[in-house]
This record gives C-alpha cells, sequence and structure tokens, in this order.
C-alpha cells in the first residue's frame, strides 16, 4: 500500500516538475517505476493467480527430468525493481556529481548505497541467482532457489509435510543420515533459507503451480516407489496435469 501511494506521488512529482531541472524529473520518474514495481512484486507474490500447473519434461544428465516451473513474473519483477533501485541511487549520485560544483559529499553516499542494488544485478547477470524450479527425476528431487541448491535422493525421504507460514509450503523431509547435497550459489545475497536438517523447502509462492497439487505430486512420488520411473518423461507431465495422483495400487 505504501509503494502504491509512493508511486502516485512520485509521478505526481515528476509531471510537475517543468520549471526544474531534467534531472529533477529523471529522479521522480525512476522513483515512481520502483514503487509501482514495488508495489506490483509485492501483489503477484502475495496473492498468486495461476492457470493451467507449470509442469514439463526437460533434458536433464542422461537421461530427463520433470520440471515444476517457477513463476517467471515474480523473478522478474524482483529483478527490475533492484535495477530500478540501482539506476536510482547511481544516477542521482552521478547527477549530483556533474552538476554540482566541487565534490559533494552526498555523491559518494548515494553511490555506496547503489552498490549492493549494482551487485544483486552482476550476480543474476552471472546466473548465481536465478528464477529456480523443482526437478524430479527417478533417482531423486533437485532444488533450484533463487540463490541455494539442493539435491535429496528419494531413498533419504522419510516424508512430505505440509506447513503454513501465514503461505502454504511444502517439506520434503530426509532421513537423519540422508545423502543430502546443498550449496548457497551466492556469496552476497540469502534470500532463501538454507535448512540445518536435511530438507527441502518448497516455498509455494515461487512456483506456477496450485499449492495443493504442488504438496500432492510431492507426496505421491515419496509414497509410490515404483512411480518414480515416470519422472523425466511426459508420463509423469500428463499425470501432474491431469492431476491423476491417487493409489495406483
Amino acid at each position: 500500500m505504501l509503494a502504491a501511494v509512493g508511486f502516485v506521488l512520485a509521478l505526481w512529482r515528476a509531471g510537475t516538475g517543468v520549471a526544474d531541472s531534467g534531472a529533477v524529473t529523471r529522479f521522480f520518474l525512476i522513483l515512481a517505476a520502483l514503487m509501482g514495481l514495488t508495489a506490483l512484486f509485492g501483489y503477484v507474490y502475495w496473492r498468486p493467480q495461476r492457470g493451467e500447473p507449470g509442469v514439463r519434461y526437460v533434458p536433464f544428465g542422461a537421461g530427463g527430468a520433470t520440471e515444476l516451473r517457477s513463476r517467471t513474473w515474480v523473478f522478474g519483477l524482483l529483478v527490475a525493481m533492484v535495477g530500478c533501485g540501482a539506476a536510482l541511487a547511481v544516477g542521482a549520485a552521478v547527477e549530483v556529481f556533474v552538476f554540482s560544483g566541487g565534490f559533494p559529499w552526498v555523491s559518494p553516499v548515494l553511490a555506496l548505497l547503489g552498490v549492493p542494488c549494482v551487485a544483486f544485478v552482476v550476480e543474476v547477470l552471472l546466473g548465481r541467482i536465478r528464477g529456480g524450479s523443482l526437478l524430479l527425476g527417478p533417482d531423486g528431487i533437485r532444488q533450484r532457489g533463487w540463490t541455494v541448491e539442493s539435491y535429496l535422493p528419494w531413498v533419504s525421504v522419510a516424508g512430505v509435510r505440509a506447513d503454513h507460514h501465514g503461505y502454504p509450503e511444502t517439506w520434503v523431509l530426509g532421513t537423519p543420515t540422508a545423502a543430502w547435497a546443498k550449496r548457497r550459489t551466492s556469496r552476497i545475497f540469502r534470500l532463501d533459507r538454507m535448512p540445518v536438517a536435511p530438507m527441502i523447502e518448497v516455498d509455494s509462492r515461487r512456483f506456477d503451480i496450485d499449492p495443493v497439487l504442488l504438496h500432492r505430486v510431492l507426496e505421491f512420488y515419496a509414497r509410490f516407489p515404483e512411480m518414480r520411473r515416470e519422472l523425466g518423461s511426459p508420463r509423469a507431465t500428463e499425470r501432474i496435469l491431469r492431476r491423476d495422483l491417487t493409489d495406483p495400487r
């Protein structure tokens, strides 16, 4: 709500800046874009609207995997929002330095504030921060979050649990001795929580699939080992799209 109000005020200020310098108008236009993107990101992230489940077959390794796709809108808005923050801080710093006499102290301060935003964009370009996905294969589950990667083989899965923290999550729980592989892909930003115990936490807000269906898919393949051989083939994709997740026995 505050971001939406900020968007309107910044846009109004940019529109009334005819008599001001172009630098002031540019500043408020970028600020309006930042506030607008922040408001839109909050709405899209917390009030997801989903259609057909985002699931597909993808080549992986020597075979393939069934991918539960992330919501590209969410990640795209996040990157655009941070990019606007970088443009706002760095652009303002350059404007102040170029058009002010001497060496104004505010210029390096603004540039310093923009460093994290610039670093974020660089991490995205290098692939260390990505939109993420969940890959289900016959051997196990591979999670690619925004800033973490983890792998849990099916033989190490102890169960699947639904949880709620103001939004629905699904936890794929591992055994105490699970062969759990994990790593952070970004050393600077920690946008994902790394569990201390063997586990894959699936935040439903980031996936283009209904939370209930997402939970049922993970529960189905954890409960029925004989069905895992179809993962990484079109059969698994068709099953999920049909929502055919009843007991096959």
